[in-house]
């Protein structure tokens, strides 16, 4: 009886301990979620909006690459120098989903943006792939990448 109850009592112990872990775990990938919600909310803004690449030169790291519409891959440096080709009244992300895994974070959603970008002018809505990278507790982005949505699938409601 002794033994069953030790046997209980340490089980419920152990249940307790990776029950308070996963709370923990949950609390701590939703605030990872709310930050890299206002930070990627942050990025597009100043550099679409408002033209200033700061923000995105501190978060992105040295190695970003950005995959463009068109199949254009670009360095942290050529993303910095094309937030002068922009002209944008506003831009709207939605739909965003974040996936986790480990220090990675995966967002995906629709970003619609009012303006243009020269020379190309202006563009329909676009799905957006970004990949974050925990570093010594700051989220930081690897990359990016940002697709034209085809008129057929805007019409069927799927992008």
């Amino acid at each position: 009886m002794k033994n069953r109850l030790a046997k209980t009592s340490l089980f419920l112990c152990a249940l307790l301990v990776t029950a308070a872990a996963s709370s923990n775990q949950s609390d701590g990938r939703e605030a990872d979620r709310e930050t890299l919600l206002a930070l990627n909310e942050s990025l597009v803004r100043t550099q679409l909006i408002d033209r200033d690449a700061s923000v995105f030169s501190e978060l992105a790291l040295d190695e970003f690459r950005v995959l463009a519409p068109g199949g254009l891959i670009e360095s942290k440096a050529q993303a910095e120098a094309g937030v002068a080709a922009w002209d944008v009244v506003d831009v709207e992300l939605s739909g965003t989903e974040i996936v986790f895994h480990g220090d990675i974070a995966i967002m995906m959603g629709r970003m619609d943006i009012d303006g243009i970008m020269n020379p190309v002018g202006r563009w329909g809505p676009l799905k957006y792939m970004s990949t974050w990278v925990k570093e010594d507790g700051d989220w930081r982005l690897l990359s990016r990448s940002l697709t034209p949505c085809l008129e057929k699938l805007i019409e069927l409601g799927r992008c």
